[in-house]
């Protein structure tokens, strides 16, 4: 809720819901994802997201420092079974479920992955990304990266050291990481907020095959 570019991002509208929300309905839409935590921050201003969060079912975690995302993720999890972690940001309300479900998949189908991403080799649009990360490789980086930059950046980390930990790109066949579909700030806001305004209805969920044919691109 901090944002500095974009303040209470989290909590702003799309298609008359809040942009969290819309994250929230789309992991809940994968198959094999039984929990969603939101890891969030002490930060006062994050209450009003944590109110709405717990008013979805979801569980919270806060970690007191803000730019920690190894011991937020780690806390995060600590308290529930699970070897295999599907992590999105905050600012991605366009991520696709059918994407998602593909990283899912592989996690599942190989217990000795540790990265899973579309991130690895970028193919999809910035703004679907999302990681599914093994349990023993977020624990592994809460014991030992101790800077605040890899602390920050602990998947990137992970990512980067395929000689230590086992990493698994998903692609598509066209390459659309030309395309920049976060919301980092107000005219990001603006652009996803016409595209769910076109798009979105009451219980169902557009995918990237819809926003391409919307924005008139063409298609994987």
């Amino acid at each position: 809720m901090g944002s500095s570019r974009l303040p209470g991002k989290a909590l702003l509208p799309l298609a008359g819901k809040p942009l969290v929300w819309h994250i929230i309905d789309r992991m809940r839409r994968v198959r094999g994802v039984e929990r969603i935590v939101l890891a969030t921050t002490t930060d006062p201003r994050n209450d009003s997201m944590i109110d709405f969060a717990r008013s979805e079912g979801l569980e919270v975690f806060r970690h007191p420092v803000e730019d920690d995302i190894a011991g937020r993720i780690a806390g995060a999890i600590a308290p529930y079974p699970g070897d295999v972690v599907l992590k999105t940001g905050g600012d991605c309300p366009l991520i696709d479920p059918a994407v998602l479900q593909r990283m899912v998949d592989a996690g599942l189908n190989d217990p000795a992955a540790d990265f899973i991403s579309n991130r690895v080799i970028w193919t999809y649009p910035q703004g679907l990304s999302a990681d599914v990360l093994s349990r023993r490789a977020i624990f592994w980086a809460d014991e030992n990266l101790h800077t605040e930059q890899d602390r920050e950046l602990f998947a990137t980390y992970l990512r980067d050291h395929p000689d230590q930990f086992k990493v698994v790109p998903i692609t598509q066949a066209k390459n659309m990481s030309h395309l920049n579909w976060c919301v980092d700030t107000p005219e990001d806001m603006a652009f996803v907020g016409g595209i769910f305004d076109a798009l979105y209805r009451e219980g169902e969920c557009f995918g990237l095959a819809e926003t391409l044919a919307f924005l008139g691109l063409p298609g994987a």
